[in-house]
This record gives C-alpha cells, structure tokens and sequence, in this order.
C-alpha cells in the first residue's frame, strides 16, 4: 500500500493540516497496517519541514494510530481482535464502575460542565474537536468518581479508545446516536438513577464497540471540514 494517496499540504500549514491527512488516510485504508512511515518520506511528500511531521507523529502515537520506533520512524498501529475486545470488556467495567461513584459525589457545577460538553458535541464541527469534546464527557465522569486506581486502569487502554472514537466521529449517524447516549448518561447522573446510569453507560460502550467491529475501516463516511 502506498502512502502516495496522503492530501498534500502547503508550506505555511502547521502540524495540526499534516496529522490530519495522514489519519484520515489510515482511517480511509489508504495506508493499511503495518505501513513503515518516516519522517523524511512524509516530508517529501506533503511538501513541508521534519518539524510538523515528527509533532504531528507524536499526536497520531498518542491516539493509537502509529506506534514509533526511536530512528526507526513509525508503523501504522494495528490491533488484534481480541485485544479490541478484551479493552471493551475492560472499557465497559470500569466505566461503568466510574458513573456508579460519580453519582454519588457530582455537584452542580460538574453537572453543569457535563451538560456543557454535551451541547457543545451537538454543535461542533471539527471531528478533532468533537472527539476531545467526547473524551473529555467520559474524562470528567471518571475525575468526578475520585477512583485514582481507575482512572490509572483507563489510561492502559486510552490508545483503543482514543483511536475508535476518531474513527467513529467521522460518521454522522453514529455522531447523532453517540449524542443521545451521552444525554441519557447525564439525565440519569441528574436524577441520581444508579441503575439507569449504569445501564446508559454500558449500552454506549456496547454500541461503541459494536460499530467498531463491523465498520472497522470502512463505509466511514469522511467529510472534509
């Protein structure tokens, strides 16, 4: 697989244009697992410096999508079936666990935020920006919860996570169901409803991991933004 297919960028865009092409061609299946990127070629073929290429590698590491070598360059990151399952399996208890805790200490002003970061995710255009958005819903739940072990234990699977929840941005009905799951989560956090909380919050990750395994890498319906 060539990675001959990645958008070209100008020489004035930052790192932020350069990240950008390249996981939208790692999500389109453009460059296909264990694809070896360097810096250099990367450079050469989107026209710009080493600078913006080695910061935007650093992101795309960060979310799972390529995994670096030091001078080595990077591998296009690829995940087994049963590491995706047993991460939502994972995902789905702790989760669930973190809004069971986080009923019991949210305040006004975390409730407050929550329904901020929802309506933001309802209006928000960039699928880079609504991903944050989303992480930071579940990030918040999570800080609320006061379980320093758990929110540790989620960081072990933030590269899965991370990297489905980008691809998923990408589709506008999995965007619109996404949103209700999420408002159903608050609402039953509003109401102090531990089982309603809890059974909102599996069927999200259930479903997340659902679309995952059925639409991995394609029918991804990407627009340009």
């Amino acid at each position: 697989m060539s990675i001959s297919k990645i958008e070209s960028v100008k020489k004035n865009t930052l790192s932020f244009t350069v990240y950008d092409n390249i996981k939208k061609s790692i999500i389109k299946g453009e460059i296909s697992p264990n694809t070896r990127l360097t810096v250099g070629e990367i450079s050469k073929q989107l026209n710009v410096s080493a600078t913006p290429v080695r910061e935007a590698f650093r992101r795309l590491a960060s979310e799972g999508f390529i995994k670096t070598t030091p001078y080595h360059g990077a591998v296009v990151q690829e995940f087994s079936e049963q590491e995706i399952s047993e991460s939502y399996e994972c995902r789905e208890a702790l989760e669930l666990k973190a809004v069971e805790l986080a009923i019991d200490k949210i305040d006004s002003d975390g409730l407050k935020k929550l329904k901020e970061l929802l309506k933001q995710s309802s209006e928000i255009e960039s699928y880079s920006d609504y991903v944050e958005i989303n992480s930071e819903i579940h990030n918040l739940i999570i800080n609320i919860s006061g379980n320093k072990i758990l929110k540790k234990l989620m960081k072990n699977i933030r590269e899965i996570t991370m990297r489905d929840r980008t691809i998923s941005s990408f589709n506008k009905k999995r965007r619109k169901e996404i949103y209700l799951e999420h408002k159903n989560i608050i609402d039953a956090i509003e109401k102090k409803d531990k089982t309603r909380a809890m059974n909102a919050m599996r069927i999200h990750v259930q479903n997340g991991y659902n679309y995952i395994k059925k639409d991995r890498y394609s029918n991804l319906n990407i627009e340009e933004r």
